[in-house]
């Protein structure tokens, strides 16, 4: 698989984008209250960052194996589901995953403590 680039929305509508062109970044788009369904959710600041070959890998393999556990995958978009936009060469794939699934949890941690650290 040759991405050139991937998208994931969490279960709030944060955005995350991962570029992998001369440099490899990561970059958070937040929600702010008045795109939130309850008008006061913040999901915190923008950023923009380089990530290093490893951080890249890790998130790509858990976005990959989230996409091939179909079990967890639902066919709209509800609040709490997550959603993968992988982008390729010539097409690009959605994947919307189910509420409360591990691979969730464990694409969200792996994003946030990057963005943290």
């Amino acid at each position: 698989m040759d991405l050139k680039a991937c998208r994931y929305f969490d279960g709030s509508g944060n955005e995350y984008i991962i570029n992998n062109d001369t440099k490899i970044i990561l970059e958070y788009n937040p929600v702010k209250p008045l795109q939130s369904s309850s008008g006061i959710y913040d999901g915190g600041d923008y950023v923009k960052k380089e990530i290093s070959e490893l951080q890249y890998d890790k998130i790509i393999s858990t976005l990959i194996e989230a996409k091939e556990n179909r079990d967890i995958h639902i066919n709209d978009r509800v609040k709490g589901s997550g959603m993968i936009i992988l982008q390729e060469e010539d097409k690009e794939s959605v994947y919307i995953l189910e509420p409360g699934s591990k691979e969730i949890d464990y694409i969200e941690r792996n994003l946030h403590n990057i963005i943290q650290n």
